[in-house]
């Protein structure tokens, strides 16, 4: 019996010394990870954005006032550094109205000065991007958390960068790199944050985009697109969108092309649209000019107009705006837009510059709208003063046609003035 206590004590008595040696063994293995997360965090790299920004925007006639707005948007990130594979980022927004004479929409309604144009600038702040990036698995990232997406030309899915606020998604996505010359992107959205600070909770938008660079000088991309929204209505906006484009450069011409159709998904009836965009452009001594032509479904009978999804409306068909009801699907004539470009770069000034002429016609014929829409020039000077300042000026002046049965997609004449100067770092 005493044997027996003796050999427990013993054991006992061991056991005692092990945790002990364990402790400060584990004390040291949590204290190293903490520093190792506490340097992640120090060695981080922040961001900074202020973008001064001046609009002047009057549509006649329309019974309202001319609209002015000057502000200041402000971005405010920090990335970390990296922690087992794992590195995050957060940004915050704000949007100051300094000159607020300009009618905006927020949770569907009008507020601001209501007598007056529209411009799409509600100040306040919120949390823009915040997300966490995962690289334990070769060649492949996967993020989680609310980003900017881009897509290709931004056609479909973009951030809208343009407008003071911009847009975000909720989302979890993979890219994968792992295959030479191929990306391969999948993304799951169940959140869109808006230019408007609305937000739009979705069942669901499942991006797919494959981009194939193995040729010299050309690019070539599949995407799919699936958007479930939470309406059960058959009129919901769920649609599957299925296209392809190419790009790059043959001899001395470079091209962009891309195809779309749009058909039923989920809860959604009577999809069945088409886009199609295509430019051809070259450089001639100092000047590269450039042609394209953008067609974009109407309503055809009981086929509904095609949706531009979640796109930055604003780069394509006229910086006019008259035509983002493509965003939705609600341009029920449709859109031919003819348009000629060229810039060139002024050595002595130190800018770019960019003149757009735009031709607008429908392709569907209705009871009541049965001819063009009007025409539209555009023009843009940049100048980048360092690497972190830049400045801009920009107009665009839309000239309905007057001899149009009646007005669908736009609101008449409308002059548009910008001027911005952004610093970054």
């Amino acid at each position: 019996m005493r044997k027996s206590c003796a050999k427990t004590k013993k054991y006992l008595l061991a056991g005692i010394l092990s945790a002990m040696c364990l402790v400060p063994t584990q004390s040291a293995l949590a204290e190293g990870v903490v520093d190792e997360l506490t340097e992640a965090i120090k060695s981080g790299k922040p961001t900074l954005e202020l973008r001064l920004g001046y609009e002047y925007s009057d549509v006649e006639p329309n019974g309202t006032r001319h609209a002015e707005g000057f502000n200041l948007r402000t971005r405010i990130g920090y990335e970390t550094g990296e922690f087992k594979n794992t590195k995050a980022y957060v940004q915050f927004q704000n949007v100051t109205n300094i000159m607020e004479q300009f009618k905006y929409i927020h949770d569907g309604e009008a507020d601001g000065d209501e007598d007056r144009d529209v411009i799409a600038d509600p100040e306040g702040s919120r949390v823009h991007q915040a997300y966490l990036d995962w690289t334990a698995i070769s060649d492949t990232k996967v993020r989680l958390g609310r980003e900017e997406i881009i897509l290709d030309d931004a056609r479909l899915i973009g951030n809208i960068g343009w407008r003071q606020n911009g847009q975000s998604f909720d989302a979890l996505s993979v890219t994968n790199m792992s295959v030479k010359d191929l990306t391969l992107y999948a993304s799951y959205i169940n959140q869109v944050n808006t230019i408007t600070r609305d937000y739009v909770d979705l069942d669901g938008l499942i991006l797919l985009n494959a981009r194939y660079a193995g040729v010299k000088d050309q690019t070539f991309t599949a995407f799919c697109y699936l958007l479930d929204t939470e309406s059960d209505d058959e009129s919901a906006r769920d649609s599957a969108t299925y296209g392809i484009r190419a790009n790059g450069k043959l001899a001395m011409i470079a091209y962009d092309l891309t195809y779309a159709h749009q058909g039923d998904y989920e809860d959604g009836e009577d999809h069945d649209g088409d886009m199609f965009n295509v430019y051809l452009s070259s450089g001639i001594g100092a000047v590269n000019v450039g042609a394209g032509y953008s067609y974009i479904s109407g309503q055809d009978g009981d086929d509904r107009a095609f949706d531009t999804l979640y796109s930055t409306a604003h780069k394509f068909n006229g910086w006019a705006d008259q035509f983002l009801d493509t965003n939705g699907g609600g341009l029920t004539n449709g859109l031919d837009d003819y348009y000629v470009q060229a810039s060139t770069k002024c050595k002595w000034l130190g800018a770019k510059f960019v003149v757009v002429y735009h031709y607008f016609d429908s392709n569907e014929e209705t009871a009541v709208f049965d001819d063009n829409y009007g025409d539209e020039i555009d023009l843009l000077m940049v100048k980048k003063f360092n690497d972190n300042l830049s400045g801009l000026l920009k107009y665009a002046y839309y000239n309905e046609d007057n001899d149009s049965a009646a007005v669908t997609a736009t609101h008449g004449d409308e002059q548009v003035f910008w001027a911005r100067l952004t610093y970054k770092f």
